[in-house]
């Protein structure tokens, strides 16, 4: 419906209908229209992005425990080899959930998401600036091709190839590598959101990002649930998973290719991106060094954050130095961080609870439906309540931009604080109990709305000291923000982990607790003066 009424809108505005009266135009015009409204179904549309987001995510979904179960197995072949009275399957029930093997199995993960992250971080500005001069299909492409070898190779890896398991600790850097030099998932999430941008007008895309962020946790809900289906039910094992999910993203691939729309409009005048291309493009009217490549790359990526250097306000009467932006990028510094306990929380509760791959992924889908509903439902409501009522034409007064600036804050330290008392919860509570521990996973799981509160606080604060025209750059930093905070989380956490599994394996949930009770302190020194 809302697709049909926006096609009819775009109809009313053309100059061609708006300039002709007769009845003869009026019935070429009708002609006409329909010969758009056809065309038009073939145009970029964000519906066009859903199933994309979704396949993209069932098939996460229903990967992600039997990955856990790859890093468990090469954990378990690399600390010892059976005997010859010892098979591979009673040594593995012996010993695998030995603090030792668990302490491995999380630095293989750590390795893999560190070396993906890695490299995504240095790509992704390399993607992005592609896709606005080639288009979004293309990246689209490259990203689901990076998804597909990630997949191959933890199957190669879980299988019967002699060679290749042997060496399992190795050779699943494969995968990494190459998902990495794809771009990852910030490539993808990034020509999500500008395959969007793209389609929509300017100030009607918050709820359509909500929209597709609250779909990417119904599709990674949903993949645990017909993984623990199909081998409940059916004679598949948990890597016959891998298979499964290469055919959905083969599948996807082919949808790209021949359906799905593009959508990079000629906004930009020719010039402008020929302009584009000529940045994109390493051949430059003068011979450049190595130096000077890596230099540039290094200002590339450090000159966004000096966005969040302290800014000095004058309002005619007196000047201050504004650490708003500053508070708000190290708050989400520190939450980012604080997210890599997720992983590390399907280790300890398959390690505690001695779980199987199918109640780890009914686990993990219990959360992931938790945050869909959170995003879907209760967020939208506790903001169209409590959010305060400006003009339709948005925050104009300083008033009313001081009002959305404390709103926001509020909402960001509210999130967050329930977020750091979840996993206090989980560290004080009986290890025995998992009801307990699946609660307060939950009670997690419901505080999602603290990512988005954060960027629309840093958006606010930038506008309040009338630079509002910078939020591209802002978030553009933001994205580099996490980035780094992405990489060198997994390393934290994992080195924490290895450390005290075989005495105190909480200490995980105490860490990320107090880097969340941090962030919400650096919120509470954001203050709003000048007004």
């Amino acid at each position: 419906m809302e697709t049909t009424s926006s096609v009819a809108a775009t109809l009313e505005e053309e100059p061609l209908l708006s300039s002709n009266r007769g009845r003869e135009s009026d019935l070429l015009n009708r002609r006409s229209g329909m010969r758009v409204l056809r065309t038009r179904r073939w145009s970029a549309d964000p519906y066009w992005v859903i199933p994309i987001v979704l396949a993209v995510n069932i098939s996460r979904g229903m990967t992600t425990s039997p990955r856990i179960k790859v890093y468990n197995d090469i954990a378990c072949r690399a600390i010892g080899s059976p005997g010859p009275t010892n098979g591979l399957i009673s040594f593995l029930i012996d010993d695998c959930q030995s603090p030792a093997a668990q302490a491995r199995a999380s630095k293989i993960q750590a390795s893999v998401i560190t070396i993906m992250n890695v490299l995504s971080s240095a790509s992704t500005g390399l993607w992005s600036q592609w896709g606005d001069v080639q288009g979004r299909k293309i990246i689209f492409c490259v990203s689901i091709v990076g998804f597909i070898t990630m997949e191959l190779v933890f199957l190669l890896v879980s299988g019967s190839i002699p060679s290749l398991t042997s060496r399992g600790e190795t050779f699943i850097l494969v995968g990494p590598v190459l998902e990495g030099l794809c771009g990852g998932l910030s490539v993808f999430n990034g020509v999500v959101h500008a395959y969007i941008s793209d389609c929509t007008p300017d100030g009607s895309r918050s709820r359509i990002f909500s929209a597709i962020q609250g779909i990417m946790f119904v599709g990674l809900a949903i993949g645990p649930w017909i993984a623990g289906v199909l081998i409940s039910f059916t004679n598949l094992g948990p890597y016959s998973l891998f298979y499964i999910s290469i055919v959905i993203q083969l599948a996807l691939l082919m949808y790209i290719i021949f359906l799905f729309p593009e959508s990079l409009r000629s906004k930009v005048q020719p010039s402008s991106r020929l302009d584009v291309v000529e940045r994109a493009s390493p051949v430059t009217s003068r011979k450049k060094s190595l130096a000077d490549v890596i230099k540039q790359f290094l200002v590339a990526l450090v000159s966004p954050i000096t966005i969040f250097v302290p800014r000095t306000v004058d309002d005619g009467a007196s000047s201050w130095k504004d650490y708003n932006l500053t508070l708000m990028g190290g708050a989400l510094f520190l939450y980012i961080i604080s997210t890599a306990v997720y992983p590390l929380k399907y280790l300890y509760g398959q390690h505690t609870y001695s779980w199987s791959s199918v109640q780890l992924g009914y686990y993990m889908s219990l959360l992931w439906i938790s945050r869909a509903i959170n995003l879907l439902v209760i967020l939208p409501v506790i903001i169209s309540y409590f959010k305060p009522k400006i003009p339709a034409t948005g925050a104009s007064s300083p008033e009313s931009v001081a009002l959305e600036l404390q709103f926001d804050k509020r909402l960001a330290q509210a999130s967050l604080s329930v977020d750091a008392l979840a996993d206090l919860l989980v560290a004080i509570s009986p290890s025995s109990s998992q009801v307990s521990f699946i609660a307060y996973s939950c009670l997690s799981a419901y505080t999602s709305g603290g990512n988005p509160a954060l960027h629309s606080l840093g958006a606010v604060c930038l506008h309040a000291l009338g630079h509002g025209s910078e939020t591209g750059r802002l978030f553009g930093a933001l994205g580099v923000l996490s980035a780094v905070a992405h990489t060198i989380s997994p390393t934290i956490f994992a080195l924490t982990y290895s450390l005290t599994v075989s005495t105190y394996p909480k200490t995980i949930f105490y860490v990320a607790a107090g880097l969340l009770f941090t962030a919400v302190l650096l919120l509470a020194r954001i203050r709003v003066r000048g007004w």
